[in-house]
């Protein structure tokens, strides 16, 4: 008993449950078929007036029969009609379409420049006239160089905007090269050497436009002027403060070097100290050396220094007056800083000492800020024969 229950209560449930799934597969097959076949009467036509889904609509009538003419031409398809309730979807937009490459290219720069193999419309090379008033404009294209020759050798070179061309000098010539693709991209260069300017803007044209070589020469003169006069002189003036100049430079050494023949007498009023180091030699030319010590807060200043070589008798002292054209003197305007110390050479070339009759009596005069004027003896004698 308990069986035949079970199995009419699982009857049931299937049936109930199957019965609406298999009526909606049918309702979804007929719907499909109906849309791809369209409506037909009993004959096999489309029926003669289609049903209007909205009043606003305009009546669709029913399209005329086929020609019984099999070599008739087929008739256009009717327009899609708007169904209510859906709009009209646009044509898909095609992204890589042949039309829409050619756009692209035709705006791309680099497809603008001229073929390698055609003939060019001008020359690339130009002799350009110096004129200091005057800026040069320089075409240059992208993958060539452009030389800039100058009439003297380059110093110094500035450009405007380096992220769009680059400028190297290898003497007195100067290679531009642009690494922009715009050709609305300018910028300008200015170009000094040892007595001229250029001025330059630079521009990207077309490959076959630009420029190879340019070539600066000076305006000729009328009057010729012969220069190896004024080369000489101006030569001969530089070899001559060349040599200045290292004279000074061993001038400078000579004195941190300290005395070669030493004296070593010192005198010191009021926190100055002066000290009579000895004599030095460089080349041909002897040197006495002095040095100057300032111990005090303020400044002090050497304006002078005299020497010369006194001798003694059995009867006399032998320290006579200053004679001019006697000694060896000098005058300076040295500062000596606070608690600093300078060294200073007199030239100077007395004979040497021979004996304790025989000196060096040295005079150095020390001005103070406030004006007073201190002046130190520094006397030095021979040793015992």
């Amino acid at each position: 008993m308990m069986n035949r229950t079970f199995w009419a209560g699982f009857g049931v449930a299937v049936i109930v449950i199957l019965l609406p799934v298999l009526l909606l597969i049918d309702a979804r097959s007929s719907v499909d078929h109906r849309e791809k076949g369209g409506r037909t009467d009993a004959a096999g036509q489309p029926p003669a007036e289609a049903p209007a889904f909205d009043e606003t609509l305009p009546s669709l009538s029913a399209p005329p029969p086929a020609s019984a003419s099999p070599k008739a031409a087929p008739s256009p398809p009717p327009p899609p009609v708007s169904l209510p309730g859906r709009e009209a979807e646009p044509p898909p937009e095609v992204v890589f379409s042949p039309e829409r490459i050619r756009q692209s290219l035709a705006k791309d720069p680099r497809t603008k420049r001229v073929s390698r193999f055609r003939k060019r419309s001008r020359s690339g090379i130009r002799s350009i006239v110096y004129d200091p008033s005057k800026v040069t404009t320089v075409r240059t294209a992208v993958s060539h160089v452009t030389l800039i020759d100058l009439p003297e050798a380059a110093k110094e070179v500035y450009l405007g905007d380096a992220k769009l061309f680059l400028a190297e000098v290898f003497g007195s010539r100067v290679k531009v090269k642009p690494i922009t693709w715009d050709p609305e991209n300018t910028t300008n260069m200015i170009v000094y050497t040892q007595n001229r300017q250029f001025a330059f803007r630079l521009k990207v044209v077309p490959e076959g436009e630009e420029d190879d070589l340019l070539t600066f020469t000076l305006p000729q003169s009328e009057t010729v002027v012969n220069l190896n006069p004024i080369r000489t002189r101006l030569e001969k003036d530089l070899a001559r403060r060349e040599k200045s100049d290292l004279h000074e430079q061993a001038l400078e050494t000579l004195k941190a070097a300290g005395a070669s023949e030493p004296v070593g007498v010192w005198s010191e009023k009021e926190g100055v100290r002066t000290e009579f180091l000895g004599f030095s030699s460089l080349g041909k030319d002897r040197y006495a050396l002095f040095e100057v010590e300032n111990k005090t807060a303020h400044p002090v200043r050497l304006s002078g220094i005299r020497l010369r070589l006194f001798r003694s008798s059995l009867f006399w002292e032998g320290r006579r007056e200053w004679v001019e054209g006697e000694d060896f003197s000098r005058g300076y305007r040295l500062e000596v800083p606070p608690s600093g110390a300078v060294r200073v050479l007199l030239p100077a070339d007395p004979p040497p000492l021979e004996s304790t009759r025989e000196g060096y009596l040295a005079e150095l005069r020390i001005e103070r800020e406030a004006g007073g004027r201190q002046i130190f003896h520094l006397e030095a004698r021979g040793k015992h024969s």
